[in-house]
């Protein structure tokens, strides 16, 4: 296994569950320029994010932020930051064998663990929340 903190773009449909209760879930993402197909959702969870790691965190250890300078006010790290939805996925790019991957979007905390979100294809984003991220690859 192989972990990664890449950012993928995601396009989601509804994917199983029982009929008049659609579930979103990945049907492909793009990850470093190929198209993958996802076969089949293995599993679904939340987990927390590493809230550690968040650009918010380090500027109030007065970490250096680049070219963004130093922060005039408090930063704050989003509800969306501490926990995020995995889903992990049978996926391959065209007729290459299948790989096993892990893609996750934060999520506001408190809200259901299968909700019915909308989620758009637009640069794997899903309701303005935050971006796709491939977190780990089993092949």
């Amino acid at each position: 296994m192989r972990r990664f903190s890449d950012e993928v773009h995601v396009r989601c449909g509804a994917r199983g569950g029982p009929p008049g209760a659609p579930e979103q879930a990945p049907v492909q993402f793009v990850w470093r320029g190929r198209l993958y197909l996802v076969h089949a959702v293995l599993g679904r969870w939340r987990e927390r994010s590493a809230w550690w790691e968040q650009p918010a965190v380090a500027a109030l250890h007065g970490e250096d932020l680049g070219e963004r300078g130093p922060v005039r006010s408090r930063p704050l790290l989003a509800l969306g930051d501490l926990e995020r939805e995995v889903f992990r996925v049978e996926a391959a790019v065209g007729r290459a064998p299948v790989g096993v991957y892990d893609l996750a979007h934060p999520v506001p905390v408190g809200t259901a663990a299968h909700g019915g979100a909308v989620v758009s294809e637009a640069a794997g984003t899903q309701d303005g929340d935050g971006a796709w991220r491939l977190l780990r690859v089993s092949d």
